[in-house]
This record gives structure tokens, C-alpha cells and sequence, in this order.
């Protein structure tokens, strides 16, 4: 697994945090600090997927782009991994939100780009032009429609610096927001960009789950619209779940 050595990392943070001799007027702060780790590691398992995503296209004409994709990832890994090293060493400030929301945002963009660059070499005969224009259109309005969630969520948390007495709760709940909506967006696009392989000449890519789809809000709830359903990884929804 690509970023094994980050993943342990921040494994080995949480579990100095949950043996913290907390008081019980420091639970709350302690929560927040295990649930911060989660949310980095989580992060890191995403970069993973986009990584071995991205690996599936290698020969020897993408063995540039597979080094720059690696180095564009793990500079976003290595901002989970500062995030939780900042949660142990009890620095995690306003910027730090913005910082984890930024890094997600960059994952995705990663995993968005896999999918575009991967149409571009798909076979026009064995794919047709209606299909190629729809995927192409849904995968931009799908970028454009995480984008603007995430920074929904970005100024929701700027609007809320002044209150402090609410601020530790709804940080929480805006990273609840974000990982979710990150998670499912890069499930997304890993999907399309298997399916948008097959098409490639000399490449069969199988997939076994839903490669197409979008996410909504109802409420502090997500609902999954599959337009081309054929099982959600279940992978996908046990990191939702967690």
C-alpha cells in the first residue's frame, strides 16, 4: 500500500493521545484530538487510492507522470501527517481546518486530472461519442460540484471564527462534512477511471463498483445517486461507517 509508512505514523500519534491521562473537564478536547487522527488517516488511505489508481496506466510513457503524481500526493500526505502531529502536540489551530480541507481538495483534484487524462487516449470506435461527451461532462460537474461543497464548508468556518464558544463544535462537524464528501468523490472517480481504461486499447481494467454517481445533503445526511450501478466497494462504505 502506497503511504504505509505515513498511515503508521499517525497510528502511532492516536495511540499516544488515547493514553493520555486525561482529567475529565479535558475529555471533550482529548475526542476531538482522537477524531482529528482518524479524519488525517483516512486522508492518507484516499491518497493511497488515487496512487494505485494511478498505477494501473504504467508503462513507460507514464512512468513521469506516475513519479509527479506521487510527489503531488505526498506533499498533500504530508499534511495529513503534520495535522496529527500538531493534534498530539496540542497546536491544532483555525489555520489547520483550512489545511486539511486545502489537502483534501487537492486528493481529489489528483483523482479528477486521472480520470481526464484517461479520456484523452480512450478508442472513439469502442466508445462511443454520446457516452464519451457524457462521461466527460458528468466528471467536470462533478469536480465543480465537490469544489463549491468544499468551499461551502471553507466559509462556513471563516463565518464562524468569531464565536468561539461554538467554534470546537462546528469545526468538527465541517470536517464530518468533508471527509465524506472527499471519500465518495475519489471512490467516484477511481471507478471511472477503471472503466474509462477498458476503453484504452491494450487495456482491460475490471471494476466492481459504482462508476458513476453524485452526492447530496438531506439534512446531516448523504444520499449516493448511482446513474450506472454495479455494487458500492465495500471498502467505500466501511470508511463512511467508521
Amino acid at each position: 500500500m502506497p503511504f504505509r509508512e505515513e498511515i503508521e505514523t499517525i497510528a502511532e500519534y492516536w495511540k499516544k493521545i488515547a493514553s493520555w491521562n486525561t482529567s475529565i473537564f479535558e475529555m471533550e478536547a482529548t475526542s476531538l484530538s482522537l477524531h482529528l487522527c482518524m479524519i488525517a488517516t483516512k486522508g492518507v488511505k484516499l491518497a493511497s487510492r488515487v496512487m494505485e489508481s494511478t498505477a494501473l496506466r504504467l508503462d513507460k510513457q507514464d512512468e513521469n507522470h506516475l513519479h509527479t503524481t506521487k510527489q503531488t500526493l505526498t506533499i498533500y500526505v504530508s499534511i495529513f501527517v503534520k495535522l496529527a502531529e500538531d493534534t498530539y502536540n496540542k497546536n491544532f489551530n483555525d489555520d489547520s481546518v483550512f489545511s486539511l480541507l486545502g489537502a483534501s481538495r487537492g486528493v481529489a483534484a489528483i483523482g479528477h486530472i486521472l480520470v481526464k487524462d484517461a479520456l484523452e487516449s480512450v478508442n472513439y470506435v469502442e466508445y462511443s461519442s454520446l457516452n464519451y461527451s457524457l462521461l466527460v461532462q458528468n466528471t467536470d460537474d462533478s469536480w465543480h460540484e465537490f469544489e463549491q461543497s468544499i468551499n461551502n464548508l471553507e466559509d462556513q468556518f471563516r463565518a464562524i471564527l468569531e464565536n468561539n464558544s461554538k467554534k470546537y463544535d462546528l469545526m468538527r462537524s465541517i470536517m464530518e462534512k468533508a471527509m465524506p464528501l472527499t471519500i465518495l468523490f475519489i471512490s467516484e472517480m477511481v471507478a471511472r477511471h477503471k472503466r474509462v481504461l477498458g476503453y484504452i486499447p491494450g487495456k482491460y481494467i475490471p471494476f466492481n463498483f459504482c462508476a458513476f454517481g453524485t452526492i447530496s445533503f438531506l439534512g446531516e445526511h448523504y444520499l449516493i445517486h448511482c446513474l450506472c450501478v454495479d455494487v458500492i466497494s465495500p471498502g467505500v462504505w466501511s470508511m463512511l461507517c467508521q
